[in-house]
This record gives structure tokens, C-alpha cells and sequence, in this order.
């Protein structure tokens, strides 16, 4: 006899959890996890690496069932093997139904349900030197999915429409549930000022090592602005994700251009310290190419700080209008909306009203996770009746 709807157990995988190599992830990872499991702690198992339980039962002080196993996250291998082998085995003992993966898995078993997060397709396109085994476990990946009938989370309906396109996924196979802001960027009060020294009035760019961030031409940009505006600061944050090497050559590319005192790359920051730094920036500045989502633009928009980029569409997408977006992806065309969202506090408080409370009201963790508990809750039955009647 099948059990009532209410009664149904999800497992939520946290086994590929890493906080010193993943960035976005990371956070969307544990926004999405602490909000599924306060809906409804008693329904949910988590699967916790032996590594990061202390973390894990910190983040979530609700009385959940624990299980700890598998091997460090950053053993990839060994952890894949053991999501694939072992994971079903206890998840079926513990007699849970769906098994939620915050992270790209292919899961080779059928039962339990097992429903998959997939982020974007930056890996099928050039703009990144991700190694050849991520970009062959990826590929593969891909692969089954697009065979398998399991259902797939994603973050944007731009990544939607590039898992439809490219990978040739149905659609109703797809549900889209946009990352949330962190309680620390709604709060009235009670916020702390970031730890490190902060110059001037500073454009803000919180963006990881990697190519399709394109960080050298935010400077070449900035570069461009600062003939204009001497008194003006670039702050780069979250390079402890990504290619060392990008920050080296960063450094010495600002002082070859006579603006090595004016840029500054902060530390890896405690989460309680970023609404702070959001708030105090004149502009928050991204000049990617391929974005999944862009957390730190909704952040900003969040706290009131007018947001710049370059016309990646999945940016586009968040900002809803609320922004200055450059007509194209060059440095010039980036370092014209930073200019002109540098007066936005004065000039443009109606925009960066509007954004705030776009970012407030739309993109929330709740709201996220009541996505995923309704998607977590089809039966495969249902899901198949569902697509016969589609059909």
C-alpha cells in the first residue's frame, strides 16, 4: 500500500559539499538545505560527510536524522562511487523515498526517486579551463540524464532554456528554483561592519578566478574610469574560488597601469560581513559572460547598491530592468553603466527601490525550497501519469 503524501521521507545528499572549493554552490547548497529541513524536519534524512558533520549539525540545530558517511567531497572519485553504489542502499534502509542532490549526480539506480540540481552549461561552453576529467565526468553525466526520466532542479529559467536546447531535456522535466538571499541581507540592524580596511568609495566585484569571470577586463574598465573618478576604489572579493594565478596576474597588471594602491582583493569574509560590504559599495561591477544565476547581484540589490554588468542573460534575467547592463561585453561598454550607476543613489533612488524590493519579495529561500518540497513529493506514478496526460 502506498504511504500518504504526508508521510513520505526525502533524503537530502550532502556528501559534495565542500566550503573552501565551492563558492555559489556552496551557498546555495546550504540556503536550500536549512530551508527545506525547517519546513518539516521529521520528513528529512541528511547525508553528511564524516568532514563537515560538526559544520553541518551547526547549520542545522533542528532534531533531523543524521547520517554520516562517505568520503571527504574533495575525494570526487571516491565520492561519486559511493553516491552511486552505496547511498541507495542506505537511503533504502532508512525507508526514504526521494533522494535530493544540490549538485550534478546521474544516479545509476532507480529506487529511491532521486531528483538532481544542475546548475548551468558552463561546461559545454569554452569560457572556462575546468579540467578534463570535470569536463568528462560532466559530459557524461549529461549523458544519462538526458536518458533517464529523473527530474532535474536548475537555477534560472536561462539555464532552463539551455538544458531544453542543448541537452534536449523536456521541459516538464525541469523545475526551476532560484537561489534565496541569506537572513543577514534582510535584516534592519545588527549588521557587522567587515573586518578589513575598506578605501573610498569603491566599485565592488565579488567574482571567483575563473575565465568567464572575466576579472582583467573589469579592470581594464575600471581603468578606464579612473582618469575620471581619482578618488575611486576597485574591491575584489571571493578569488579564494578559482585559478590562483588570475589574482597574481591581476596585481601585476594594476601596477603596470599606476593602479596598484587603488585595488584591493579581500580575504575570504565571513557571510555576516558581506551585506556590509554590498551596502558600502558606490557599484557592484560584473563583467562575466556565463552566469547560472548571480547570487552577489541579488544581494546587492537587496541592500540598495546599484549593480553594472556586462549582458550576461542570466544577469539580465535577475536584475528584471533594475540595473545598468553595457550594451555589449567590452571593457568600454562595462565601464560606461559603471559610470552611470555610479550616481544611481542620487539620481536613480526609485530604480534601486524597485530592486530592492524585487530581491526581497522574489528571491527567497522559502520560496525555493517550496518548489523542491512539491517536487520531492511527486510519486513516480504520479510523474508518469502526469506525462502520459501531457502527451
Amino acid at each position: 500500500m502506498e504511504r500518504a503524501p504526508g508521510s513520505r521521507r526525502f533524503g537530502i545528499s550532502l556528501l559534495a559539499f565542500s566550503p573552501h572549493r565551492l563558492a555559489g554552490a556552496a551557498t546555495y547548497t546550504v540556503g536550500l538545505t536549512q530551508a527545506l529541513v525547517s519546513r518539516a524536519p521529521e520528513r528529512y534524512t541528511v547525508f553528511v560527510p564524516r568532514r563537515y558533520e560538526p559544520l553541518w549539525r551547526e547549520l542545522l540545530p533542528w532534531p533531523l536524522d543524521f547520517v554520516v558517511c562517505g568520503p571527504n567531497p574533495d575525494r570526487r572519485i571516491l565520492r561519486v562511487l559511493f553516491e552511486q553504489s552505496i547511498l541507495p542502499r542506505v537511503a533504502t534502509r532508512r525507508r526514504i523515498d526521494t533522494v535530493f542532490f544540490p549538485h550534478l549526480v546521474a544516479p545509476g539506480w532507480r529506487s529511491p526517486r532521486a531528483v538532481v540540481t544542475v546548475y548551468d552549461l558552463l561546461l559545454l561552453s569554452k569560457a572556462t579551463d575546468f579540467p578534463w576529467y570535470k569536463r568528462v565526468y560532466h559530459h557524461w553525466a549529461y549523458g544519462k540524464l538526458v536518458k533517464s526520466e529523473l527530474h532535474i532542479v536548475t537555477i534560472s529559467e536561462f539555464c532552463r532554456r539551455e538544458i531544453v536546447q542543448r541537452l534536449g531535456v523536456a521541459p516538464e522535466r525541469i523545475s526551476v528554483a532560484p537561489p534565496g538571499l541569506d537572513a543577514e541581507f534582510v535584516a534592519t540592524h545588527g549588521q557587522s561592519v567587515p573586518q578589513v580596511d575598506l578605501p573610498g568609495p569603491y566599485v565592488l566585484a565579488v567574482a571567483g578566478g575563473y575565465p568567464h569571470k572575466r576579472l582583467p577586463t573589469l579592470l581594464e574598465a575600471f581603468a578606464l574610469l579612473s582618469s575620471d573618478a581619482p578618488d575611486l576604489y576597485l574591491v575584489v572579493a571571493g578569488t579564494y574560488a578559482g585559478d590562483r594565478t588570475t589574482v597574481h596576474g591581476l596585481i601585476a597588471a594594476a601596477r603596470a597601469q599606476g593602479l596598484g594602491s587603488r585595488v584591493l582583493f579581500l580575504p575570504k569574509l565571513e557571510r555576516s560581513d558581506m551585506p556590509q560590504l554590498f551596502a558600502r559599495a558606490a557599484v557592484l561591477a560584473s563583467a562575466s559572460e556565463f552566469e547560472g544565476f548571480g547570487i552577489p547581484v541579488i544581494e546587492a540589490m537587496a541592500v540598495g547598491c546599484p549593480v553594472a554588468a556586462s549582458p550576461a542573460e542570466a544577469i539580465v534575467e535577475v536584475l528584471g530592468g533594475h540595473g545598468w547592463v553595457a550594451d555589449d561585453f567590452s571593457a568600454s561598454a562595462l565601464a560606461t553603466a559603471i559610470r552611470n550607476a555610479l550616481s544611481a543613489r542620487i539620481g536613480a533612488r526609485s530604480v534601486l527601490s524597485n530592486a530592492m524590493d524585487r530581491a526581497r519579495s522574489i528571491y527567497t529561500w522559502d520560496a525555493a525550497a517550496a518548489i523542491i518540497e512539491r517536487v520531492l513529493s511527486v510519486t513516480p506514478w504520479t510523474a508518469t501519469r502526469n506525462r502520459a496526460t501531457s502527451a
